[in-house]
C-alpha cells in the first residue's frame, strides 16, 4: 500500500502510457491507412536505403504547389524502413514512435507550465480522445506539429518572462518546423507578435542571433536546392499565393471559425455540444485571470489567444481547400484549455461538481473506446490483399504515383527476386 502511494504518479502515468500504446497499435495493419502521403514517404526512404539518394527537400507543401518543405522527416523514418526491410509496417511503427514521443513532451509541458496533476489530466483527455487516436495513427509528417507547436509556446513563453537561453531551443523548433508542414508558417507569424513582449538587451540580442543562425541551419537544404534549381519553389510559391491570396473578408473569417475550433470539438466530440467550442476560450481566459493575476498569465493568455487567433485570420485570407490537419497546432493549446477548465470545476468545494466531473470522466473514456473500437478502416492489409490477388493472377502492377498497390508490389517482387 506505501509503494502504491508513494508511486502513485509513476504508476498512473505509466498505465496511461499503456493504454496510449495499445489504442494506437491495436490492430496496425487493419486500422492504419497507406495511402498516398504514405507512400511517398515510402518510396522516399527507399530511395535512401537502396538508391543511395539523399534528397534536399521533403514532400510538396501542397499537392501540385512546386514548393517544399524540408527534407529531415524523410531521414527520420529512413531507419524504420530499413529495420523493416522496406515493408510498409514500418509506417505504422513511426506513427506510434511519433505518438510516444508526443505523449512525454505533453507531458513535461503541461507539467513545467501547470502541475502533475494537471499534465495527467491532460494526458488522459489526449490518450483517450477518438480523434487524436485517429491522428496519430496517420504516419505523416504532420504528427509532428502539434510537438513543435507546443515545445515553441513552452519556448515563447519562457523567453517572456525573462528567460533569454529559451530563444536558443525557440531558434531550433522554428526551424525544424519547417520540415513538417507549410502551416509552420503560423508558428513564425506568432514569434514575430511576440518579439515587441521580449525584455531586449544584449544579453536576449545575443542569444537572438545564435538562434537566427540555427534556424537557417535548418533552412539550409532547401536554399541549396533553390540554388541547384534557379529558385523555382520560391517562384511557384509566389504563384500560389497569388492565384490564392484574396484579402480579408468577414464573411470568410465567420465561415472558418468552425475550422478554427476544430481541435476544442474534437475533445468534446459528441454532436450536439460541438457548439460549446466557441465558448470554451472566453470562458478560460475569464477564470484563468480573475483571481491571482500575474505576468505569467497574462504572457499564457497572449500565447493561446494568438493560438488561435493567427491561423484563424491567415486562412480567411485564403480562398483555397481548408482541412482539420491545417489547425493541428491547435490541438496542445485546446487541451491545456479544457484540462484547466475541467480541473477548475473538479476543485470546487461543493462535492456535486466532483461527481459530474468523475461521472464524465468514466462517460469520456468509455464513450471514445466504444467509437474506436466499432470503428472500421481502410488500412494496410487491405492493400496487401488486393496486390496478393493481382500476384496469384499473374498480373505486374506498374509504378504510380501515390498509390499503394505499387509500392506493396514492389516490395514483394524485389523480397522474391533477392531470395532467388
Amino acid at each position: 500500500m506505501k509503494f502504491l502511494v508513494k508511486y502513485k504518479i509513476l504508476l498512473i502515468l505509466l498505465a496511461l502510457l499503456m493504454m496510449h500504446i495499445f489504442l494506437r497499435s491495436y490492430q496496425m495493419e487493419a486500422r492504419n491507412q497507406f495511402t498516398w502521403d504514405q507512400v511517398d514517404n515510402a518510396w522516399a526512404a527507399k530511395n535512401i536505403i537502396i538508391d543511395y539518394k539523399y534528397p534536399l527537400v521533403g514532400m510538396q507543401a501542397k499537392q501540385n504547389s512546386g514548393f517544399y518543405i524540408g527534407p529531415l522527416y524523410y531521414y527520420f523514418i529512413a531507419p524504420f524502413y530499413f529495420a523493416f526491410n522496406l515493408d510498409p509496417i514500418a509506417s505504422g511503427f513511426i506513427a506510434l514512435a511519433t505518438s510516444i514521443i508526443t505523449f512525454f513532451v505533453f507531458f513535461y509541458v503541461f507539467k513545467k507550465l501547470f502541475s502533475t496533476s494537471f499534465a495527467l489530466i491532460g494526458l488522459a483527455i489526449y490518450v483517450f480522445s477518438f480523434s487524436f487516436i485517429v491522428a496519430d495513427r496517420v504516419q505523416w509528417p504532420i504528427n509532428f506539429i502539434p510537438i513543435i507547436s507546443l515545445l515553441i509556446f513552452f519556448s515563447l513563453y519562457r523567453i517572456m518572462i525573462g528567460e533569454k537561453k529559451y530563444l536558443i531551443h525557440l531558434g531550433i523548433f522554428l526551424g525544424l518546423s519547417l520540415h513538417l508542414n507549410f502551416t509552420s508558417i503560423f508558428l513564425l507569424i506568432i514569434t514575430v507578435l511576440c518579439l515587441p513582449f521580449f525584455n531586449w538587451n544584449r544579453g536576449l540580442i545575443k542569444y537572438g542571433l545564435v538562434s537566427v543562425i540555427l534556424f537557417f541551419i535548418f533552412l539550409a537544404p532547401n536554399i541549396i536546392y533553390e540554388i541547384q534549381n534557379k529558385y523555382s519553389s520560391q517562384q511557384n510559391l509566389t504563384k500560389y499565393l497569388t492565384t490564392y491570396y484574396h484579402g480579408f473578408h468577414f464573411v470568410r473569417f465567420f465561415q472558418l471559425s468552425k475550422d478554427a475550433f476544430t481541435e476544442v470539438a474534437d475533445i468534446i466530440y459528441i454532436s450536439f455540444l460541438k457548439p460549446l467550442r466557441y465558448l470554451i476560450l472566453p470562458i478560460f481566459l475569464i477564470l484563468y485571470n480573475f483571481k491571482n493575476r500575474s505576468k505569467e498569465k497574462m504572457v499564457v493568455s497572449y500565447l493561446v489567444v494568438l493560438w488561435f487567433v493567427v491561423p484563424w485570420i491567415i486562412f480567411s485570407l485564403y480562398k483555397g481547400e481548408i482541412t482539420n490537419y491545417y489547425f493541428s497546432l491547435t490541438r496542445p493549446i485546446a487541451i491545456i484549455v479544457f484540462t484547466y477548465l475541467v480541473l477548475k470545476i473538479y476543485f470546487m468545494k461543493n462535492i456535486f461538481p466532483k461527481i459530474v466531473i468523475f461521472g464524465l470522466g468514466i462517460y469520456y473514456v468509455i464513450f471514445n473506446f466504444i467509437i474506436f473500437y466499432n470503428a472500421r478502416f481502410e488500412g494496410l492489409d487491405f492493400h496487401r490483399k488486393k496486390v496478393m490477388k493481382e500476384i496469384n493472377k499473374g498480373k505486374k502492377i506498374e509504378f504510380t504515383q501515390g498509390v499503394p498497390e505499387s509500392y506493396i508490389y514492389y516490395i514483394y517482387t524485389r523480397n522474391n527476386n533477392n531470395e532467388k
